[in-house]
């Protein structure tokens, strides 16, 4: 299963993405994160911890999503990828990235989509690299990414097309921390130990303040940015 879902007695809910490969973006693993999503206010969970495999975080959008020639699914696809992301952006409770491996492109957008994100030291990479892909960032990415990178370093993360280690990534803002792998799950409970009794209501209303008008701005322009020609790089002029 590519996503499992749990909640303890403490009220922190944990979903788990595992394909057995990247984790790659796609109309499944979405599904799973949205359902997560609701299941885990419809139980009253405190907070929400997303993870990856050991190894792997996500690799970002599904390749085969970005070949299929078949543009209407093509499209759904894309579209429902993207207001998955919008939506652990929005989630009304406090969200938290485990990042537990490489995590690009949309995979590193989705780690900067949750509140906090805690990632492990190693030879792993993060980072949204879509420039050196030929990609172009659409907005809904855009808004999380400016939501989590401080100004001085946008200009690194979003055009340069480079990937970081850990510590670096700490440093861009594309997580907040990075452990041990070993204490990683100890980390994770530190940091929900401190999010997980927040007033749901007031985080809900003030989140929404903070980001509901750029998450508004992106949605509305989803379907006309995530077309065909999403993904597929342009020819040399």
């Amino acid at each position: 299963m590519t996503v499992t879902y749990e909640i303890g007695t403490d009220r922190v809910a944990h979903v788990h993405m595992d394909d057995g490969k990247a984790n790659a973006l796609n109309g499944e693993l979405c599904t799973g994160l949205t359902d997560a999503i609701a299941r885990a206010g419809d139980d009253g969970a405190g907070a929400l911890v997303i993870w990856g495999r050991d190894g792997v975080f996500s690799g970002g959008i599904d390749l085969a999503v970005l070949r299929d020639d078949d543009a209407n699914r093509r499209f759904a696809t894309l579209t429902q990828i993207a207001h998955t992301l919008l939506g652990v952006w929005m989630a009304p409770i406090p969200t938290v990235a485990a990042v537990t491996g490489h995590a690009i492109a949309g995979g590193a957008i989705l780690a900067m989509a949750c509140d906090r994100g805690v990632g492990v030291t190693g030879a792993m990479k993060l980072g949204a690299n879509e420039t050196a892909l030929g990609m172009v960032f659409p907005t809904w990415a855009k808004a999380i990414i400016e939501s989590a990178i401080p100004t001085a370093y946008r200009t690194d993360v979003m055009l340069m097309g480079q990937l970081f280690d850990p510590e670096e990534a700490v440093r861009m803002g594309i997580i907040n921390a990075a452990v041990a792998p070993d204490s990683l799950t100890t980390a994770i409970d530190e940091v929900t130990a401190k999010l997980v009794d927040l007033p749901t209501r007031a985080y809900a209303m003030n989140k929404r303040k903070l980001r509901g008008e750029s998450a508004d701005a992106a949605a509305a322009v989803v379907g006309a940015e995530m077309g065909m020609g999403f993904g597929r790089q342009e020819s040399p002029s």
